[in-house]
């Protein structure tokens, strides 16, 4: 399995508590690359932006920011974007991240299809193939993948060089070390396979480990311009179901990289079980319509659910469909009041593989919520709302892995699995090791 980098867990880089090793380097160095770091990811999430923006946005000094910015122009990181006019005293020029600096690209695996995403430093779309792909033999799906990735970036002419990495985007698996088995039908093969350790030795890319759930939280906090310090849960539904948690503004993965699965969450009544077995066979009884079982939310109209179908189901009304959304919302709102009591985030967002417009049912027929703390009069958002990324979720997510590791300024929430070697082109760009 690919192993687990956690970054230095201390609130300022360079200072350790007490009892716990120093980060490597030295205090001025990682003062440096945590501002390097700022700047830029707030050019990123926010340019076209001035440097006076910045300075007010992050709080550093104008001469900072002023040397900061010239460093990352000099390097191809950023670009000026065009003039103020119009404005007293001088013109401000403003700032952008380089689309051409780096490309990032993101892999979802779901059962027997394989979607890809290639986005460069604007987050512009450069690049997207989604294929069936045999998911049966993790052996044979690995080669696959290598040969799909080698080809769609010769195709689109993307340089190796500058592809900051591969963020791979799968179910979870159970392995040894666990102390039951929660695999799920169809991916038995896969527990303990080294699937990105296989994936890196055949494309050269670091490889980056998510979860779907996980992924599609990260790539909706990266588009929605108010969530950088929020905290979030997004309720990710695809054949299983899983909770991605944004704590302030960066994702929690728990002692073991488990938390959010709230697909294991079992549900008096309900049938409750610790595999997946149960609500596939519960969807195969059904005649492959969406089901619902004691794991939480699971989906499938045959083994991926076609959204065209799916929507003429929901046009029609279709009864199977109504008495599913019936009975998911429900359970839902159990969910929603669970998250809420451990987490109080400021909303909870659902998405994932379902068509939008059925998302958008699902949220309306969950309420009324249960009344819990979080039902507060000062609210920004509802406390339940539909994601801005939902089918593409977990690919966006994936594709924002490698430059949200690469570019976080955040070292104490920076938590990822990634396997073989930590390589960070933002660092290694700038000089900076």
């Amino acid at each position: 399995m690919a192993r687990v980098i956690k970054a230095d867990s201390n609130t300022h880089p360079g200072v350790a508590d007490e009892g716990e090793d120093r980060i490597a380097g030295s205090r001025i160095e990682h003062a440096r690359i945590h501002n390097r770091r700022l700047v830029f990811e707030t050019i990123f999430q926010r340019g076209p932006i001035s440097r006076v923006e910045i300075a007010s946005v992050i709080g550093l000094k104008p001469q900072t920011i002023s040397s900061i910015t010239r460093e990352l122009l000099e390097q191809g990181l950023i670009v000026e974007a065009g003039r103020s006019s119009g404005l007293r005293g001088q013109p401000q020029i403003y700032l952008e991240a380089n689309a051409e600096a780096g490309f990032s690209v993101g892999v979802h695996l779901d059962q027997n299809l394989c979607s890809i995403l290639v986005l460069d430093l604007t987050r512009k779309e450069r690049a997207r193939r989604v294929t069936r792909l045999d998911t049966a033999d993790p052996a044979e799906a690995v080669r696959a993948l290598a040969s799909l990735l080698a080809d769609l970036l010769e195709e689109q002419g993307l340089p190796g060089e500058r592809v900051w990495g591969i963020g791979l985007v799968l179910p979870t698996f159970g392995s040894a070390d666990d102390a039951f088995d929660f695999s799920m039908r169809h991916w038995q093969a896969w527990r303990d396979f080294p699937f990105a350790e296989e994936l890196q030795r055949l494309t050269g890319h670091a490889i980056l480990v998510e979860n779907d759930a996980t992924a599609a939280a990260i790539g909706e906090r990266i588009h929605r311009p108010d969530t950088q310090d929020a905290t979030f849960v997004y309720y990710y539904i695809g054949h299983g179901s899983g909770a991605g948690l944004i704590i302030d503004g960066y994702p929690y993965k728990g002692a073991g990289g488990m938390a959010g699965e709230i697909g294991l969450l079992p549900f008096a009544g309900l049938g409750g079980s610790q595999t997946w077995a149960e609500a596939a066979e519960e969807t195969a009884a059904q005649g492959g319509l969406i089901s619902i079982g004691g794991l939480g939310l699971a989906c499938g109209l045959g083994l991926n659910p076609d959204p065209a179908q799916v929507l003429n189901l929901l046009a029609l009304r279709d009864h199977r469909l109504m008495d599913w959304l019936a009975s998911a919302a429900r359970l839902l709102r159990d969910v929603v009041a669970v998250i809420e009591v451990m987490y109080d985030p400021g909303f909870i967002a659902v998405g994932g593989a379902l068509p939008q417009p059925l998302i958008e049912r699902l949220v309306d027929r969950a309420y009324p919520l249960r009344p819990t703390p979080a039902a507060r009069r000062d609210r920004v958002h509802a406390r339940l709302i539909t994601a801005r990324l939902s089918e593409d979720a977990a690919v966006t997510g994936a594709a924002m892995l490698p430059i949200f590791v690469n570019t976080s300024h955040n070292f104490r929430h920076l938590y990822i699995r990634q396997n073989l070697a930590e390589i960070r082109p933002f660092e290694i760009a700038s000089g900076a090791v």
